[in-house]
C-alpha cells in the first residue's frame, strides 16, 4: 500500500518528509506498539516497506527507525509534534505523519484495506 492510501484512509497529515521517496514505498506491514523494545524485538529483518505505529512522540521512536532501517512513522491520537521532535526526524532520515484516530482505529482501518494482509 503506498504512503499516499495510507494518509488518506486514516486522514493523516504530514509532519516531516525526510524522502520524497516514502510516497513510492510499496508498504507491505505495520507494527503497532508504543513500546520499541517490542518493535527491536518483532522487528528485526524489517525494511522500509514495514510502517511503526506509535502513540509515542518522543526520540526514542527515531533510535528505533533509525535501527530497523524503516523509512516512516505514523504517530497516532493527534499527537503534537514539536520543532524537536521534527529535528531529530531530519536528524535520523525519517519520515513523519499524524492521524487523530487512536491506535486501534488506524490499524483497523488500516488492515481493513489491505495493509498486512
Amino acid at each position: 500500500m503506498k504512503m499516499k492510501d495510507i494518509l488518506d484512509i486514516v486522514e493523516a497529515e504530514t509532519v516531516y518528509v525526510s524522502n520524497p521517496h516514502v510516497y513510492e514505498i510499496d508498504f507491505q506491514h505495520a507494527f503497532a506498539s508504543d513500546l520499541m523494545s517490542d518493535a527491536l524485538c518483532h522487528l528485526r529483518d524489517a525494511d522500509e516497506s514495514e510502517l511503526l505505529i506509535t502513540g509515542l512522540a518522543n526520540m526514542q521512536i527515531f533510535h528505533t527507525a533509525n535501527t530497523l532501517d524503516l523509512a516512516a512513522i505514523l504517530i497516532v491520537r493527534g499527537k503534537t509534534i514539536d520543532e524537536h521532535l521534527i529535528q531529530g526526524a531530519k536528524m535520523s532520515d525519517v519520515s513523519v505523519f499524524t492521524t487523530k484516530y487512536t491506535m486501534y482505529e488506524t490499524c483497523g482501518r488500516l488492515y481493513e484495506k489491505g495493509l498486512g494482509r
